[in-house]
């Protein structure tokens, strides 16, 4: 499964330890949105991933 994460700011150490334990066993791409202002390619790889999640 292919997960995608949209963050607001430098993840906490409970989503680190989240975003780790899902790298085990999907392919996890992360995606800084105060550093990232590419939103063509924002939305590109919201349609190419199985799951996204906000935090």
């Amino acid at each position: 499964m292919k997960i995608l994460y949209l963050i607001k700011q430098e993840p906490d150490e409970t989503l680190k330890k989240i975003m780790e334990e899902q790298m085990k066993f999907n392919k996890v791409a992360v995606v800084n949105l105060k550093e990232n202002k590419n939103y063509d390619q924002i939305v590109d790889l919201i349609f190419s991933h199985d799951k996204v999640i906000s935090w």
